[in-house]
């Protein structure tokens, strides 16, 4: 376990990377944090969720990682944080090292700027959805890509597993940004963090607003591409069908002499074989002038 103390003159932040469970336990019995509540701080598949008892606020958000290999359910496509926190203390616990507390650290409280435990949870929450900004651009950009692709001649079916893919990270980012809705309006911030909680706000709302478009459009594009896997697959038995129609006269035609009985009239005569073939020729050409005229060719 990693343990950092930032003492502050009106608060102390304790980061916690990776601790063990009587190490939680620990620091439990000396900031007087609820033990069902840390217990949900190591679970890692906990969805966003706010609570508060006896005057320590508690909340779990999640941020979306960039690296994910596979993402098929939370856990591979996020990591939690955990938060305990009141006017003198924070206790953020987490199992994975997250660069933008150091960068909160770096800007804000070295420095002097964030001068109350509020405005460091709202630069948390606001550090939080911003990965999630940037998960959804890049999803906007795979989605063009993608767009691109489907109108190309041959289309293959990973692009079809690319969409879902995307669609189903959308969804599940959309499900996670839903459940922090709680988290930011329990905030209370004070006249002087008003901007700046507006502005987490703000970018919430963004956010909500760009998966509900994306949404949309992944299903408007897996539907275009069964719709032009449907169109193909029409093209095809036209196609299929038009020959069909040329060859089944002439197969009629070549199966009625090709019975060879032996008083059949037309064997017996001389021009009876470039008469049949230019029957044959007549007849293609009929049905290729009936079929432009149908507009099928």
């Amino acid at each position: 376990m990693s343990v950092k103390t930032l003492q502050q003159p009106s608060y102390q932040w304790i980061d916690l990377l990776n601790p063990e469970k009587e190490e939680l336990q620990t620091i439990a019995n000396q900031c007087n944090l609820n033990y069902y509540n840390l217990a949900d701080s190591l679970e890692p598949n906990h969805l966003p969720k706010f609570e508060t008892e006896n005057d320590i606020n508690f909340f779990i958000v999640r941020m979306v990682h960039k690296n994910a290999k596979k993402e098929s359910n939370i856990e591979n496509l996020s990591n939690k944080i955990a938060i305990f926190y009141n006017d003198k203390i924070i206790v953020s616990i987490h199992r994975v090292k997250m660069d933008f507390l150091s960068t909160i650290e770096e800007k804000y409280i070295n420095p002097g700027k964030a001068t109350t435990t509020t405005s460091v949870i709202i630069k948390i929450l606001y550090s939080v959805l911003q990965t999630y900004n940037d998960s959804i651009i890049a999803t906007i950009n795979k989605l063009d890509f993608f767009e691109n692709r489907l109108f190309t001649k041959h289309p293959s079916s990973l692009v079809l597993q690319n969409i879902y893919s995307l669609k189903r990270k959308t969804n599940l980012c959309t499900k996670m940004l839903i459940l922090t809705e709680e988290v930011i309006k329990s905030v209370k911030p004070s006249k002087q963090e008003k901007a700046s909680y507006q502005d987490l706000k703000d970018l919430y709302v963004k956010l909500t607003t760009l998966h509900e478009q994306v949404i949309e459009d992944l299903n408007n594009l897996l539907n275009l591409y069964i719709s032009l896997s449907s169109q193909k697959t029409n093209e095809i038995m036209k196609t299929l069908t038009i020959f069909s129609i040329f060859f089944m006269p002439l197969t009629f035609i070549a199966g009625i002499y090709g019975m060879n009985f032996k008083y059949m009239p037309e064997l017996g005569q001389k021009w009876g074989y470039p008469i049949i073939m230019l029957s044959m020729l007549l007849i293609t050409l009929l049905i290729y002038f009936w079929l432009k005229k149908k507009k099928w060719l």
